[in-house]
């Protein structure tokens, strides 16, 4: 028995001190693209959109919650380089996506799934 505990207790600690890589939840979620980016905290509950050049092109994020609500979170000064976010009260952000627009077309990059349902 005493055995038993010993193994199971230098297990949970191996795992507590293991260090978290960048793709874990501990760093939250990034979609990239040469316009901008889009980021997900790791408690799933705020978003940033970011434009990262002064062209004729903005970003924005679409996102879904947990109560099945769609959001979009726009770059706030258009195609000028910037921030948006946005936050959820109740819910948490299961999916986003990353979209570019021209002001004529829009072209989404593929959603990233935080929380498959």
């Amino acid at each position: 028995m005493i055995v038993r505990l010993a193994l199971l207790g230098g297990a949970v600690l191996a795992l507590l001190s293991s260090p978290a890589s960048a793709g874990t939840a501990g760093s939250g979620w990034t979609s990239e693209s040469n316009d901008g980016y889009a980021y997900v905290s790791a408690d799933r509950r705020s978003i940033t959109v970011c434009d990262l050049r002064d062209d004729d092109r903005g970003v924005d994020a679409e996102y879904a919650t947990s109560l099945l609500n769609i959001y979009t979170v726009p770059d706030p000064n258009g195609p000028r380089a910037g921030c948006g976010t946005d936050s959820t009260f109740f819910s948490r952000i299961d999916v986003f996506k990353l979209c570019v627009t021209d002001g004529l077309n829009r072209y989404c990059h593929n959603p990233i799934w935080i929380k498959k349902r």
